[in-house]
């Protein structure tokens, strides 16, 4: 399909999981869906795991947890697993298995030409450098190798997750911002979640809602949850319809100040775009770093461990430019002007400077040199190629 789309000249984006932005195209062009073709091989002996085709994050999540495994992948059921690793994946174990890019192996790609391309350490060592973090943006790729980790890496002897939902009036919006700035920077413990701004159903009454998480072996015993399902509170927000998107930008800290100033433009949102009810402005918190691999790759993102990831939604076309533009100034609040506090998320955003998504010395022209000797022409795509 790729050699005859190639050599007739028709553009073409492969689909997955169906919740890119960027895989679609019009009448000029074709969709490869690879809904038909998915799997996954597991070698418990070798701690590593093939995933194929357009297989979902969920089908990944409970084969491994079958096995007695898992990876860096709970975020999301219905996500393409293979592009969601290419393109760097923030997962819900990030602090204790690193990004989902950091997983990867090696790789089965169809180039620019319509080639197989076998992308490992032995053969095509620069590929690989590549695709862990910038994937998407040199060939399809059907196969991916990853690594998989004991479900007892999650510090309990059970392969769970303690989860709980904490939910305050908006009003109180300050004394909750600056009691979880406290939590948010005490890496003693490992917690992880959302802090919402949202109006949750069934009484719509605006919060602040605290999504948490946390990894070891909790004193409690309530709220535990089986790591291949802790991603099922948000099927709803992944259910096809409407319109959504996310906005997303990685931040090195948590500053109170502006987030409040979120809080206001998320009331304006509702006010002017009732429609945009179910739209929540959320801060994403790891008390502890992600994990560094050991090895270099075109992933640069080690650094973040907050992130303001915006889940936009509203059912009114006519409302689109105006979410949007409530959207990028709540992201611009979070950024604020000093580029060095922040960085864009390759798996978030295709728009913008690219210098911040891919950050470090030399690794963007690294990208830029490897792009122009797989993918010329563009025809995966134009990003990377100046």
């Amino acid at each position: 399909m790729v050699q005859w789309a190639v050599g007739s000249s028709v553009p073409f984006f492969p689909r997955s999981g169906g919740h890119s932005e960027w895989s679609t195209i019009g009448e000029d062009g074709i969709i490869i869906d690879l809904s038909k073709c998915h799997g996954i091989d597991i070698d418990a002996a070798g701690r590593k795991a093939t995933l194929r085709g357009s297989i979902l994050s969920k089908q990944v999540a409970v084969a491994l947890a079958d096995a007695g495994f898992f990876t860096a992948l709970e975020n999301g059921n219905t996500v393409g697993a293979i592009p969601y690793f290419l393109g760097g994946g923030a997962s819900l174990t990030t602090l204790i298995t690193g990004f989902g890019s950091d997983q990867i192996l090696s790789a089965r790609m169809i180039d620019a030409t319509g080639n197989i391309i076998e992308v490992t350490d032995e053969k095509q060592p620069d590929l690989l450098w590549a695709i862990r973090g910038a994937g998407q943006f040199f060939g399809l790729v059907t196969e991916l190798t990853i690594k998989i980790c004991p479900l007892s890496d999650l510090g309990n002897d059970q392969g769970v997750i303690w989860v709980g939902n904490f939910v305050f009036p908006l009003e109180r919006a300050d004394e909750v911002a600056h009691t979880m700035k406290l939590l948010m920077n005490d890496g003693s413990k490992a917690t992880a979640g959302l802090m919402m701004i949202m109006a949750p159903p069934p009484t719509r009454k605006p919060a602040v809602v605290i999504a948490a998480r946390f990894t070891g072996r909790p004193k409690r015993s309530g709220g535990r949850v089986q790591a291949p399902n802790a991603s099922d509170g948000r099927e709803a927000m992944a259910a096809k319809g409407d319109f959504k998107r996310f906005g997303v930008v990685g931040l090195r800290r948590f500053d109170v100040g502006r987030f409040l100033q979120t809080v206001d433009i998320w009331k304006r949102l509702q006010s002017e775009c009732p429609d945009a009810i179910n739209t929540a402005f959320n801060f994403q918190w790891d008390s502890r770093p992600p994990r560094v691999p050991d090895f270099d790759s075109s992933m640069s993102l080690h650094d973040i461990r907050y992130w303001q990831n915006n889940l936009i939604w509203h059912t009114d076309a006519s409302s689109r430019q105006r979410v949007d533009e409530l959207n990028d100034e709540c992201i611009a609040t979070m950024r604020g002007s000093d580029r060095s506090e922040y960085a864009d998320f390759q798996n978030g955003t295709r728009t913008g400077p690219i210098e911040l998504r891919f950050r470090g010395e030399g690794k963007l022209e690294k990208l830029k040199s490897l792009k122009k000797q797989w993918d010329p022409q563009g025809v995966v795509t134009k990003q990377l190629l100046d």
